[in-house]
């Protein structure tokens, strides 16, 4: 795998410890899986992507890291996903983090029935980033459209989480964590 700077700032963003549990949604086959399932040691990650193409391709590009056990990949849509589904991969408790890379869903429109499946599946000290970008982190923002994540922090408030951005170069990312009394 060459060294893409984009996902090592992905994985550095998340504070990602030995132990995570992690939710990617729509993972493509990127190796956006890899880079983070680096960085753990016990912990697992779960890959959910509607598109059944990508999950093969996944599943080709990531068999090692799944016959491990590190990764476990569901085709599913995120608003399709069966709440009990997602859980009984990694085990009681929930997800510790949370994270989707350049999927739209989250930047174009209200995403109130996806946010609230979130909310179920993470922690409660559990985190949700949500990255949007295409160049590197250390390069400057380019001029291409990037959308603006006001919306999405309103959004995320009125589903009940708190939410701040964190940019690098051309990376924006909107972490979110779980109110305690939403």
């Amino acid at each position: 795998m060459a060294a893409d700077t984009r996902f090592e700032w992905i994985a550095e963003t998340m504070h990602l410890r030995p132990d995570d549990r992690i939710l990617e949604i729509g993972p493509g086959s990127s190796d956006s899986i890899a880079y983070l399932a680096a960085r753990l040691d016990g912990g697992r990650i779960v890959g959910v992507d509607r598109s059944p193409t990508a999950i093969a391709r996944a599943r080709k590009r990531h068999a090692a890291l799944i016959k491990c056990g590190k990764v476990h990949l569901l085709q599913a849509g995120l608003e399709q996903l069966d709440r009990a589904r997602v859980l009984a991969e990694i085990g009681p408790g929930g997800f510790d983090k949370v994270v989707a890379v350049n999927v739209n869903l989250f930047w174009t429109r209200r995403p109130t029935a996806e946010l609230a499946l979130i909310r179920q599946v993470l922690t409660p000290n559990g985190t949700l980033y949500l990255f949007y970008g295409y160049g590197q982190p250390d390069g400057p923002s380019s001029a291409g459209p990037k959308p603006a994540p006001g919306h999405l922090i309103d959004y995320l408030a009125t589903a009940g989480f708190d939410g701040a951005t964190v940019c690098s170069g051309d990376i924006l990312c909107v972490v979110a964590r779980p109110r305690r009394n939403p």
